[in-house]
């Protein structure tokens, strides 16, 4: 009879036991809020002799839109596997070659942003806890027909000397962002992480530019200097210039 106690009491111990290991597992969050955001910035346009000799001297900038797609959060397993070591994987994660672990917002998101630093909301989802190293995207020309950039990825409007201008492009390419080498890796803990894909303006607007503004022409005597790939006023060149400095220029910031 009291071996038969005793048996009882071991039982009971080990389902308390058991019980509270339970609670304190599912009070571990393995998977945290990352909520992303964007925004244009347009910095160094002091120096007006740098500015005056580039044809930046009466340059504005009243717009910036841009539309992307199918934004993914990577990680190399390999670099990463040590840093890992304390946060959790998870299966829902699809594998590519073995070298990256993906999670992707589809979107289209349309983003229109002003160069003033102000940044923007985009989406915001649940991730699995871990470190990711880099941010890719696509950009994507609008199918909406009532969107003010139909048919278009990109477009920028300002004035030139007192002429309005429109930059355009409808390329539809990947953009990647290598946030370790800029050490600025999102790391994704149980918690929200916010960062901002930022689109700076200044190696294509700034005082350091290498752009001469001031040979962008009307070439069909419009009124409005139009930069764009149809080369409709004579400025494809520019174009393709002005897109592979904002493609460059693209960072991330963690806030």
């Amino acid at each position: 009879m009291k071996t038969k106690k005793n048996t009882q009491f071991i039982i009971a111990v080990f389902i308390i036991a058991l019980t509270i290991s339970c609670s304190k597992d599912n009070t571990v969050s393995t998977a945290g809020t990352v909520a992303l955001k964007a925004k244009a910035t347009l910095n160094n346009t002091t120096g007006k002799d740098a500015i005056s000799a580039k044809g930046l001297s009466g340059l504005t900038i009243s717009s910036f839109i841009t539309n992307i797609k199918n934004i993914e959060f990577d990680r190399n397993i390999e670099e990463n596997s040590s840093e890992n070591s304390n946060l959790d994987e998870d299966s829902n994660l699809s594998h590519s070659n073995d070298t990256y672990t993906n999670l992707e917002l589809q979107g289209p998101f349309e983003l229109n942003l002003a160069s003033g630093n102000t940044s923007i909301n985009v989406a915001s989802a649940n991730i699995p806890n871990n470190i990711f190293d880099e941010i890719q995207f696509e950009l994507h020309k609008s199918t909406d027909p009532q969107s003010a950039i139909f048919g278009k990825s990109i477009e920028i409007k300002g004035d030139i000397n007192g002429t309005p201008f429109i930059f355009w492009t409808d390329a539809e390419e990947e953009m990647q962002i290598n946030n370790s080498a800029a050490n600025t890796n999102v790391v994704v803990n149980g918690s929200t992480t916010t960062i901002t894909i930022n689109f700076d303006l200044s190696n294509i607007f700034g005082a350091a530019t290498t752009i001469d503004f001031s040979k962008a022409v009307d070439g069909n005597n419009d009124g409005i200097i139009e930069i764009s790939p149809d080369n409709i006023d004579g400025n494809a060149d520019l174009a393709h210039t002005i897109k592979n400095l904002l493609e460059e220029g693209t960072d991330i910031e963690n806030d």
